[in-house]
Formats: structure tokens, sequence, C-alpha cells
């Protein structure tokens, strides 16, 4: 007995505690300390975690694929803008041209009609005024009209992204009516050609070197030549008929930079 109580005795000394409680609690777990975290097992989810969980995902896919639509008409509205800038130009540079070849052609309808205020009598009209209009006939008025960056439009598939549908309907009617006019003045050049070549198939007469009293005495004694005087002084235009048939391309050049502030 004596050796049990001393052996207790140097438990007690030794930890503090008796020997029988600390072997009791060394095979136990301890409890966590509180507010640490729990780990969670997967097989504990709720319902609100996985739909949480899912929600992001959903959210991350919207935000993906409305970023990607952003991006993507914002190129189309780039591609479209960028093609009008083209079509904007063309279109100036195709108004020189005409108002160039308006210019020519109201000399030619001037001359003519010169020719019919005197009656086509040779001798009643100014040397001067014959030498001026010399080279009416032998003279063509062509006109390229451009279109390069209309074909850019509709092949490039940015015609089908202008939003704005009335300007897109005046710009094809613009270039309907630059072909128009085209067409127009390759007629008459084409008339124009027809009288001459009947002149030249004349022989003797046809010599273009001739002082001018005489030369356009013997153009007008051609038939043809005499015909295509009288019909060209007004086919041309009178007053600019041809000028006006075309007046919509400064409206539609107007609406272009009206829309893409241009300039």
């Amino acid at each position: 007995m004596a050796n049990e109580h001393q052996a207790a005795g140097a438990a007690d000394k030794a930890g503090g505690r008796p020997a029988h409680r600390s072997r009791h609690r060394s095979g136990r777990s301890g409890r966590p300390a509180a507010g640490a975290p729990v780990a969670k097992s997967g097989l504990r989810w709720t319902w609100r975690d996985y739909a949480l969980q899912l929600s992001v995902v959903v959210i991350g896919i919207v935000v993906t694929f409305a970023g990607s639509g952003l991006i993507e008409r914002w190129q189309r509205a780039r591609q479209v803008r960028t093609t009008m800038l083209l079509v904007y130009e063309e279109l100036k540079t195709n108004l020189g041209l005409r108002d160039n070849c308006c210019e020519k052609l109201r000399f030619d309808q001037d001359g003519m009609l010169m020719f019919d205020h005197y009656g086509r009598n040779v001798d009643l009209i100014p040397t001067d005024s014959l030498d001026r209009y010399v080279s009416l006939l032998g003279t063509m008025r062509g006109v390229d009209i451009q279109n390069d960056a209309f074909e850019v439009l509709k092949s490039s598939g940015a015609i089908q992204f202008v939003g704005d549908k009335e300007l897109l309907m005046k710009v094809l009617g613009c270039y309907r009516q630059l072909a128009t006019f085209k067409a127009r003045v390759d007629s008459y050049n084409q008339s124009k050609i027809n009288a001459i070549n009947h002149f030249s198939a004349g022989g003797l007469l046809a010599d273009f070197h001739m002082e001018s009293r005489k030369l356009w005495r013997a153009l007008l004694h051609d038939p043809v030549c005499n015909s295509f005087i009288g019909m060209s002084a007004y086919y041309v235009g009178y007053p600019d008929y041809l000028r006006s048939d075309i007046a919509g391309v400064e409206k539609t050049i107007a609406a272009i930079n009206d829309k893409y502030r241009f300039e």
C-alpha cells in the first residue's frame, strides 16, 4: 500500500494531474476551436450550394456571349463606316467627272445651237465662231464613271448591315443615275462617230484640214452630220437636261455626310 501511495504522489507532482486521467484522454480527438472553419464534404452540399455555383457559370457564359456580340456589332459598324467613306469619296469623284463632262457637252450644245440660230447658213456665221467650233464633231465627250467602292459595298456583305435603309436606297439609286448618265453620253458619242464616219466616207470632201468655213459647209452638206447637229443640240440638254437628270448625286453625298459626319 505504501508503494501505491508513493507512485500516485509522484504522478501528481510530475504532471499535476492523476495518471489515470491522462490515460483516459489520450485516445480522444479534440473539438475545434471556436470560429475555426469547418470542412464541408461534397456529400453534404445543399441545393442552394449547387444553385450558387450554377448561377456563377451561367453569368460567366452570358457575359462572354454578350461581350462577343458587342465586339461583333462594333466590327460590323466599323466595316460599314469604312465602306461608306469609300462610297462617299467615290461619289464626289464621280460628281467632278460628271460636271467636267457636262461642261464639254455644253460647249458642243452652244456650237450646235449657234448653227441653228443662223439657219445653218455658214456664210452668215462669223469666222472666229466657225474657228472656235471647228473640232466640235471630231471630239468625243466620254465620261468614266467609277464604281469600285460601290462594288466593295455589295461584295463585302457590308450592305446588309447598313441600318439606314432609306440612305442605302439613295446610294443604289444614285449609282443607277450615274450609269444612265454614262449610257446617254456614250449614245451621244456614238451618234457623233456615225456622223463623222459617214462624212469621212465622202472621199475628197472629208478633209479636216481645210479652211473652217469650207469645212463647215462640207459638214452641213452631209445629211448625217446635218441631222446630228440638229438633233444633238437638244439631246445633250436644254436647259442642261443631262445635269438635272442626275441631280441626286449631290443629295446623296450630303445625306451620307449627314449620317456619318465625314466632313
